[in-house]
C-alpha cells in the first residue's frame, strides 16, 4: 500500500511535526511494508526537522503566486478566487452543478493527476478545519474526491462553525470522506450543534501520542545537551507561549494582558525556587509565519529575576523538545502540543484553553483538571493551580503513566482500523 499524508503544512510547528511523526511511527509499527509520501508547504525545513524526505505542496505554491499577483487584474482575480474557487472545486467534486464546467488553474489538475499513484490519502489531524482559517482548508480533500481516491481524516479537532461558506464545505467534505476520526469529543458536540452530517465521524486520538518516545535514534546534539545540563542544576518548569491572534478578539483579551498574566506565573515560580524554561513549538524556520520565541523574549521585560528565566532559541525538533520537557517538573503550555509532547515523555502539563481542543484532549485523556480556561490565566487564579499541581506531582505522575498508555493503545487501534479498511478496499 502507498499513502499520501497531507494537511500537515509544516514541521515549523513542532506540534504538527509530532502529529505527523506519531502517525508515521504507528503505521510502521503495524505494517512496515507500507510506503508513505509526506507533503508540506515547507518541504526543506520539514524534512530537516522530521528526518525524512518531504514533497512540496503545489496547491500552496499556486496560492502564494496568485495572492502576490500585481496590478488591477491581479487584485480582481484574487477577489474572484476567494469568492468562487471553492464553489468551482465543490461543483467538480460533486459533478452535479453547472459550475463544474468552469476550468480551474493547472495546479489543481496537476495535483489531482498526482494522486493517481496512491491507494489512499490521509488528511492528518490537528486543529485544521476551523472557520477562522477559511474555506481553502478543504481544497486538498476536494481534489481527492475529484481523483476518486479514498480519504481518511485522522485525529482532528474541528469547528467552530460560525461561517456559512465554511459550513457548506464542511457538510460536504465530512459526509463524503471515508472517515472523519476526531481526537476529542468537544468537536463532535460542535458538529452536532451546526447540523453537520455525522455518519462518517468516529472517535480516535491525537496521533502525537503515538510518537515513539523511546526511539534509539533520538540523537542529542549540543543544544539539547546544554539545556539538559541547565535543567539538572535546578528544578525547572517549562512554559510555551504564542501570539494569540486570530483568537484574541474571540477571547476578549489582548496580547499584552496575556503576556503580563503569564509573567506573573513566572515570577511566582522563580520566587518559589524554580527556574523557568520557555520552549517554542512554533518558530520561523522555513518561513513559517509564527515564532513563539519572540513572545517569550518580549515577556522577559515583565520578569523580576530574568536570570532564572531562560528562552530557548535553538531550532529543536519535537523529539528533542520531548527529551527536554521530560526532564522538567511541569509544563504550563499555551500550545496544546507542548502539553502532549511533555506528557508523552513523562512530565505532567497544564494546557491553557484558547480553543476547545485543549479541554477536549485532556478530558479524553482522563485528566480534565489539567486543562484550564485562559480566563484563569488572565484573572490570576492559574497561579494557585500551578502551585497545587507541583505539590501533587507524585500522585499525578502515577495517573499520567496509565492515561498515556491507554491513549496510545486506542491510537494504535485507530490506525490499524484504517489500514485494514484500505487493504479490504484494494
Amino acid at each position: 500500500m502507498k499513502f499520501l499524508i497531507l494537511g500537515n503544512h509544516t514541521c515549523g510547528n513542532r506540534g504538527d511535526s509530532a502529529i505527523l511523526r506519531g502517525l508515521i511511527d504507528a503505521i510502521y509499527t503495524l505494517d512496515k511494508s507500507v510506503r508513505i509520501d509526506v507533503m508540506s508547504r515547507y518541504p526543506v525545513s520539514s524534512a530537516s526537522l522530521l528526518g525524512r524526505p518531504v514533497i512540496r505542496d503545489g496547491l500552496y505554491d499556486h496560492m502564494k503566486q496568485a495572492n502576490n499577483a500585481a496590478g488591477v487584474i491581479g487584485r480582481i482575480k484574487k477577489v474572484l478566487r476567494r469568492k468562487y474557487q471553492h464553489r468551482v472545486l465543490l461543483a467538480k467534486a460533486t459533478k452535479n452543478e453547472h459550475l463544474s464546467m468552469v476550468s480551474v488553474p493547472k495546479a489543481f489538475t496537476d495535483f489531482v493527476d498526482r494522486l493517481e499513484q496512491y491507494d489512499a490519502i490521509i488528511q492528518v489531524g490537528g486543529s485544521f478545519f476551523v472557520d477562522l482559517y477559511g474555506v481553502s482548508q478543504f481544497e486538498h480533500a476536494l481534489c481527492s474526491f475529484m481523483a476518486n481516491k479514498p480519504i481518511y481524516m485522522i485525529g482532528h479537532s474541528v469547528g467552530p462553525f460560525n461561517d456559512s461558506q465554511f459550513n457548506e464545505l464542511a457538510q460536504h467534505v465530512f459526509s463524503q470522506a471515508d472517515a472523519v476520526v476526531l481526537r476529542e469529543r468537544v468537536s463532535r458536540d460542535l458538529m452536532e450543534q451546526a447540523g453537520i452530517d455525522m455518519q462518517k465521524v468516529e472517535q480516535g486520538v491525537d496521533t502525537a501520542w503515538l510518537v515513539d518516545r523511546k526511539a534509539d535514534d533520538i540523537m542529542l546534539d549540543y543544544a539539547v545537551t546544554h539545556w539538559l545540563d541547565i535543567i539538572r542544576q535546578r528544578k525547572t518548569v517549562a512554559i510555551t507561549l504564542r501570539e494569540l491572534a486570530p483568537f484574541d478578539k474571540r477571547l476578549g483579551t489582548t496580547q499584552q494582558a496575556y503576556e503580563k498574566a503569564f509573567a506573573a506565573i513566572v515570577n511566582q515560580l522563580i520566587s518559589s525556587g524554580y527556574q523557568v524554561l520557555a520552549l517554542s513549538t512554533c518558530t520561523g524556520i522555513g518561513s513559517y509565519n509564527k515564532d513563539d520565541r519572540m513572545v517569550a523574549l518580549n515577556l522577559r521585560q515583565y520578569v523580576d529575576n530574568p536570570d532564572q528565566y531562560h528562552v530557548v532559541m535553538d531550532e529543536l525538533n519535537d523529539l528533542e523538545m520531548g527529551k527536554i520537557l521530560g526532564e522538567c517538573e511541569l509544563t504550563v503550555g499555551t500550545r496544546l502540543h507542548s502539553a502532549i509532547i511533555s506528557m508523552n515523555f513523562g512530565t505532567p502539563a497544564i494546557a491553557i484553553n484558547y480553543e476547545h481542543k485543549s479541554a477536549g484532549i485532556m478530558k479524553q485523556l482522563g485528566m480534565p483538571e489539567m486543562a484550564v480556561e485562559i480566563q484563569h490565566l488572565l484573572d490570576g487564579s492559574l497561579q494557585q493551580k500551578v502551585t497545587e499541581t507541583l505539590n501533587q506531582l507524585p500522585e499525578i505522575n502515577k495517573r499520567l503513566v496509565l492515561a498515556v498508555q491507554a491513549e496510545r493503545q486506542q491510537g494504535l487501534r485507530m490506525v490499524q482500523n484504517m489500514l485494514t479498511r484500505v487493504k479490504e478496499a484494494k
